[in-house]
């Protein structure tokens, strides 16, 4: 099983935290035992304050790279843990079955939402009506559920109200009204599943933030 970049990032940090601390206390006693005549010397010639800037001179390396790679894993092990994009599940049906995305697919759900749907779900919230937005918690209450690939896919061609007792594809964009939205008539299915796609991963990578409109989804780009 492949290592995300974050494990592999504190695997390097351990190993160089190794390679400090081996650095100043191995190689530290070497030098002490075969140099002892030249300490003797310096010590001789200069007194104890030359020796011990000479000491801490030599430790200084170790004990920098020591203190950065701890620092580094601490960091790394203390951060909020963000999912690759090939690590995130999304449900492609409600029988179970699943998708991944790639950063190329994310990259296009992203363009096509921003062009087909920001004006009025910027960040994942409703700006016609903050009390549903596109959080799982909200698509999966719609009737009928809205959490899925596919169930989002049929929205975008015929969408519903929340209770899905009434169709509204004249009043919000659609396929099946393209007539009346413009920004409709060029999309194929596969726009449709790879918006929808997007929509569902901004729910598994950000889902604190996802969903509540435009100050929190751009609180969360910028971290």
């Amino acid at each position: 099983m492949a290592m995300s970049r974050k494990e592999v990032a504190c695997l390097l940090g351990l190993c160089l935290l190794a390679v400090g601390l081996r650095t100043a206390f191995v190689t530290g006693a070497g030098r002490g035992a075969t140099a002892g005549s030249r300490t003797q010397i310096s010590l001789a010639a200069s007194g104890p304050d030359a020796a011990g800037a000479d000491d801490q001179e030599f430790f200084a390396l170790p004990r920098f790279l020591a203190g950065a790679a701890l620092s580094a894993v601490l960091l790394l092990t203390s951060a909020p843990a963000r999912a690759d994009i090939e690590d995130v599940v999304i449900a492609v049906d409600d029988k179970g079955k699943t998708t991944n995305l790639t950063k190329e697919g994310v990259v296009r759900g992203k363009r096509l939402f921003l062009a087909a749907c920001s004006s009025c779900h910027v960040g994942g919230g409703t700006r016609t009506n903050q009390n549903v937005g596109l959080s799982t918690e909200e698509l999966s209450g719609a009737q009928p559920a809205r959490n899925t690939i596919e169930s989002l896919v049929d929205y975008l061609n015929s969408p519903t109200t929340y209770d899905g007792l009434k169709d509204i594809s004249e009043i919000h964009p659609s396929v099946k009204a393209a007539d009346v939205w413009p920004k409709m008539r060029s999309m194929n299915q596969q726009d449709l599943y790879d918006m929808s796609a997007y929509i569902l991963y901004m729910n598994q990578t950000i889902p604190e933030k996802w969903g509540g409109g435009k100050q929190y989804y751009e609180t969360s780009q910028e971290q």
